[in-house]
Protein backbone atom coordinates (compact mmCIF):
# COMPACT_ATOMS: atom_id res chain seq x y z
CA UNK A 1 0.00 0.00 0.00
CA UNK A 2 1.64 3.22 -1.13
CA UNK A 3 1.46 6.42 0.91
CA UNK A 4 0.90 9.91 -0.41
CA UNK A 5 4.02 11.38 1.16
CA UNK A 6 5.10 13.17 -2.03
CA UNK A 7 1.61 13.91 -3.36
CA UNK A 8 -0.15 17.29 -3.51
CA UNK A 9 -3.92 17.04 -3.07
CA UNK A 10 -6.48 19.81 -3.57
CA UNK A 11 -9.99 19.36 -2.13
CA UNK A 12 -13.04 21.60 -2.47
CA UNK A 13 -15.85 21.52 0.07
CA UNK A 14 -13.20 20.46 2.57
CA UNK A 15 -14.60 21.98 5.76
CA UNK A 16 -17.06 19.20 6.61
CA UNK A 17 -18.66 15.94 5.54
CA UNK A 18 -16.86 13.88 2.90
CA UNK A 19 -14.40 16.72 2.23
CA UNK A 20 -13.28 16.86 5.85
CA UNK A 21 -12.92 13.07 5.99
CA UNK A 22 -10.84 13.19 2.81
CA UNK A 23 -8.55 15.87 4.19
CA UNK A 24 -7.94 13.92 7.39
CA UNK A 25 -7.37 10.65 5.53
CA UNK A 26 -4.88 12.13 3.05
CA UNK A 27 -3.09 14.02 5.83
CA UNK A 28 -2.70 10.77 7.74
CA UNK A 29 -0.99 9.35 4.64
CA UNK A 30 1.45 12.25 4.49
CA UNK A 31 0.00 14.26 1.59
CA UNK A 32 0.41 18.00 1.19
CA UNK A 33 -3.07 19.55 1.19
CA UNK A 34 -4.66 22.67 -0.25
CA UNK A 35 -8.19 22.91 1.12
CA UNK A 36 -11.03 25.07 -0.17
CA UNK A 37 -14.47 25.82 1.24
CA UNK A 38 -16.87 28.68 1.92
CA UNK A 39 -17.05 27.98 5.67
CA UNK A 40 -13.88 29.88 6.53
CA UNK A 41 -13.68 29.33 10.34
CA UNK A 42 -14.22 25.58 9.96
CA UNK A 43 -11.76 25.42 7.06
CA UNK A 44 -9.01 27.26 8.90
CA UNK A 45 -9.55 25.19 12.03
CA UNK A 46 -9.19 22.00 9.99
CA UNK A 47 -5.99 23.18 8.30
CA UNK A 48 -4.54 24.12 11.68
CA UNK A 49 -5.48 20.72 13.06
CA UNK A 50 -3.76 18.93 10.16
CA UNK A 51 -0.47 20.81 10.51
CA UNK A 52 2.01 22.68 8.36
CA UNK A 53 1.41 20.59 5.23
CA UNK A 54 -2.21 21.82 5.00
CA UNK A 55 -3.16 25.20 3.55
CA UNK A 56 -6.64 26.74 3.82
CA UNK A 57 -7.82 28.82 0.87
CA UNK A 58 -11.36 30.26 1.29
CA UNK A 59 -13.10 29.29 -1.94
CA UNK A 60 -16.56 29.64 -3.41
CA UNK A 61 -16.54 27.18 -6.32
CA UNK A 62 -19.26 29.16 -8.07
CA UNK A 63 -16.51 31.69 -8.86
CA UNK A 64 -14.12 30.58 -11.58
CA UNK A 65 -11.55 33.07 -10.28
CA UNK A 66 -11.63 31.62 -6.77
CA UNK A 67 -11.29 28.03 -7.98
CA UNK A 68 -8.38 29.03 -10.21
CA UNK A 69 -6.76 30.75 -7.22
CA UNK A 70 -7.14 27.55 -5.18
CA UNK A 71 -5.30 25.48 -7.79
CA UNK A 72 -2.71 28.20 -8.41
CA UNK A 73 -1.98 28.23 -4.68
CA UNK A 74 -1.34 24.49 -4.73
CA UNK A 75 1.02 24.79 -7.68
CA UNK A 76 2.81 27.85 -6.32
CA UNK A 77 3.33 26.37 -2.84
CA UNK A 78 4.27 22.82 -3.80
CA UNK A 79 5.31 22.99 -7.46
CA UNK A 80 2.80 20.44 -8.72
CA UNK A 81 -0.72 19.06 -8.31
CA UNK A 82 -1.26 15.32 -8.19
CA UNK A 83 -4.91 14.95 -7.16
CA UNK A 84 -7.82 17.36 -7.62
CA UNK A 85 -11.02 16.40 -5.77
CA UNK A 86 -14.06 18.45 -6.77
CA UNK A 87 -16.18 17.63 -3.75
CA UNK A 88 -18.15 20.83 -3.02
CA UNK A 89 -21.86 20.31 -3.52
CA UNK A 90 -25.29 21.50 -2.45
CA UNK A 91 -28.78 20.01 -2.56
CA UNK A 92 -32.25 21.44 -2.04
CA UNK A 93 -35.08 18.92 -2.11
CA UNK A 94 -38.79 19.09 -2.80
CA UNK A 95 -41.33 18.73 -5.63
CA UNK A 96 -39.94 20.11 -8.88
CA UNK A 97 -42.80 22.62 -9.28
CA UNK A 98 -41.68 24.41 -6.13
CA UNK A 99 -37.99 24.77 -7.01
CA UNK A 100 -37.14 28.44 -7.42
CA UNK A 101 -34.82 29.84 -10.05
CA UNK A 102 -32.35 30.85 -7.33
CA UNK A 103 -32.33 27.32 -5.90
CA UNK A 104 -31.81 25.77 -9.32
CA UNK A 105 -29.01 28.21 -10.09
CA UNK A 106 -27.27 27.47 -6.79
CA UNK A 107 -27.24 23.73 -7.46
CA UNK A 108 -26.09 24.05 -11.07
CA UNK A 109 -23.43 26.62 -10.26
CA UNK A 110 -22.04 24.65 -7.32
CA UNK A 111 -22.43 21.05 -8.48
CA UNK A 112 -21.71 21.50 -12.18
CA UNK A 113 -19.87 24.76 -12.82
CA UNK A 114 -17.77 24.35 -9.66
CA UNK A 115 -16.50 20.95 -10.77
CA UNK A 116 -16.09 22.18 -14.34
CA UNK A 117 -13.97 25.17 -13.27
CA UNK A 118 -12.00 23.03 -10.83
CA UNK A 119 -11.28 20.45 -13.49
CA UNK A 120 -10.22 23.11 -16.00
CA UNK A 121 -7.78 24.66 -13.53
CA UNK A 122 -6.35 21.32 -12.45
CA UNK A 123 -6.09 19.96 -15.98
CA UNK A 124 -3.98 22.92 -17.04
CA UNK A 125 -1.36 21.89 -14.46
CA UNK A 126 -1.71 18.13 -14.97
CA UNK A 127 -1.56 18.35 -18.75
CA UNK A 128 1.86 20.00 -18.48
CA UNK A 129 2.95 17.36 -15.95
CA UNK A 130 1.54 14.53 -18.07
CA UNK A 131 0.24 13.06 -14.85
CA UNK A 132 -2.56 13.50 -12.33
CA UNK A 133 -5.98 12.43 -11.09
CA UNK A 134 -9.17 14.52 -11.24
CA UNK A 135 -11.91 13.04 -9.09
CA UNK A 136 -15.43 14.45 -9.07
CA UNK A 137 -17.63 13.54 -6.11
CA UNK A 138 -21.05 13.07 -7.63
CA UNK A 139 -24.00 11.09 -6.24
CA UNK A 140 -26.21 8.11 -6.90
CA UNK A 141 -28.71 10.87 -7.74
CA UNK A 142 -26.71 11.27 -10.95
CA UNK A 143 -27.68 7.75 -12.02
CA UNK A 144 -31.26 7.40 -10.79
CA UNK A 145 -34.51 9.28 -11.24
CA UNK A 146 -35.64 10.16 -7.72
CA UNK A 147 -38.87 11.90 -6.71
CA UNK A 148 -38.45 15.28 -5.03
CA UNK A 149 -34.87 15.53 -6.33
CA UNK A 150 -35.46 16.86 -9.84
CA UNK A 151 -33.04 19.78 -9.68
CA UNK A 152 -30.43 17.83 -7.74
CA UNK A 153 -30.78 14.92 -10.20
CA UNK A 154 -30.28 17.33 -13.09
CA UNK A 155 -27.07 18.73 -11.58
CA UNK A 156 -25.57 15.33 -10.80
CA UNK A 157 -26.52 13.77 -14.15
CA UNK A 158 -24.82 16.76 -15.76
CA UNK A 159 -21.74 16.25 -13.58
CA UNK A 160 -21.51 12.56 -14.50
CA UNK A 161 -21.90 13.36 -18.19
CA UNK A 162 -19.17 15.98 -18.03
CA UNK A 163 -16.85 13.68 -16.08
CA UNK A 164 -17.16 10.90 -18.65
CA UNK A 165 -16.29 13.21 -21.52
CA UNK A 166 -13.42 14.77 -19.60
CA UNK A 167 -12.01 11.30 -19.02
CA UNK A 168 -11.86 10.67 -22.77
CA UNK A 169 -10.06 13.95 -23.45
CA UNK A 170 -7.70 13.84 -20.48
CA UNK A 171 -6.39 10.32 -21.02
CA UNK A 172 -4.38 11.53 -24.03
CA UNK A 173 -2.23 13.45 -21.52
CA UNK A 174 -1.98 10.61 -18.99
CA UNK A 175 -4.48 12.36 -16.69
CA UNK A 176 -6.97 10.03 -15.04
CA UNK A 177 -10.56 11.10 -14.33
CA UNK A 178 -13.02 9.41 -11.98
CA UNK A 179 -16.57 9.97 -10.82
CA UNK A 180 -17.56 8.70 -7.36
CA UNK A 181 -21.29 8.28 -6.79
CA UNK A 182 -22.20 7.61 -3.15
CA UNK A 183 -25.67 6.91 -1.91
CA UNK A 184 -26.83 8.65 1.26
CA UNK A 185 -23.93 9.72 3.48
CA UNK A 186 -24.25 10.47 7.19
CA UNK A 187 -23.14 14.12 7.39
CA UNK A 188 -24.49 17.25 9.14
CA UNK A 189 -26.04 18.12 5.78
CA UNK A 190 -29.23 16.21 6.61
CA UNK A 191 -29.92 18.17 9.79
CA UNK A 192 -30.11 21.38 7.72
CA UNK A 193 -32.76 20.13 5.29
CA UNK A 194 -36.35 21.35 5.54
CA UNK A 195 -37.51 18.55 3.23
CA UNK A 196 -36.06 15.03 3.46
CA UNK A 197 -36.30 12.91 0.28
CA UNK A 198 -36.47 9.59 2.12
CA UNK A 199 -38.98 7.90 4.46
CA UNK A 200 -39.11 9.12 8.04
CA UNK A 201 -38.33 5.56 9.15
CA UNK A 202 -34.79 5.96 7.80
CA UNK A 203 -32.10 7.37 10.07
CA UNK A 204 -28.94 8.73 8.38
CA UNK A 205 -26.81 7.86 11.43
CA UNK A 206 -27.97 4.25 11.26
CA UNK A 207 -28.72 3.64 7.60
CA UNK A 208 -26.35 5.79 5.53
CA UNK A 209 -22.71 5.55 4.54
CA UNK A 210 -20.00 6.78 6.88
CA UNK A 211 -18.09 9.68 5.25
CA UNK A 212 -14.82 8.10 6.42
CA UNK A 213 -15.64 4.99 4.39
CA UNK A 214 -16.32 7.09 1.30
CA UNK A 215 -13.00 8.85 1.85
CA UNK A 216 -11.20 5.51 2.18
CA UNK A 217 -12.70 4.34 -1.11
CA UNK A 218 -11.40 7.48 -2.81
CA UNK A 219 -7.94 6.88 -1.36
CA UNK A 220 -8.08 3.36 -2.78
CA UNK A 221 -8.73 4.80 -6.24
CA UNK A 222 -5.90 7.28 -5.84
CA UNK A 223 -3.48 4.50 -4.83
CA UNK A 224 -3.80 2.76 -8.17
CA UNK A 225 -0.88 3.06 -10.57
CA UNK A 226 -1.03 5.69 -13.30
CA UNK A 227 -1.64 2.94 -15.84
CA UNK A 228 -5.07 2.22 -14.30
CA UNK A 229 -8.19 4.35 -14.36
CA UNK A 230 -11.52 3.84 -12.58
CA UNK A 231 -14.07 5.71 -14.69
CA UNK A 232 -16.76 5.48 -12.03
CA UNK A 233 -17.34 4.09 -8.56
CA UNK A 234 -20.77 3.65 -6.98
CA UNK A 235 -21.04 3.19 -3.20
CA UNK A 236 -24.35 2.32 -1.57
CA UNK A 237 -25.27 1.78 2.07
CA UNK A 238 -26.14 -1.80 2.96
CA UNK A 239 -29.65 -0.97 4.18
CA UNK A 240 -31.47 -4.06 5.40
CA UNK A 241 -34.77 -4.74 3.58
CA UNK A 242 -37.98 -4.44 5.62
CA UNK A 243 -39.14 -7.66 7.30
CA UNK A 244 -41.51 -9.91 5.38
CA UNK A 245 -44.80 -9.51 7.21
CA UNK A 246 -46.84 -11.74 4.90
Amino acid sequence: MSSFQDQVVCITGASRGIGRSLAIAFAREGASLVLGARSVPQLEALASELGEKAIAVPTDVRSKHEVERLVETAHAEFGRLDIMINNAGVAIYGPFEGVSEDELDEMLQTNVKGAFFGSQAAFKVMKAQRDGLILNVSSIAGKLHLPNEAAYNASKWALNGFTGTLSLEARHYNVRVTSVCPGGVNTPFWKEQEFLPFPSSMDPERDFLDPDHVAQSILDIARLPASCVVPEMVLLPMIAPPPDLS
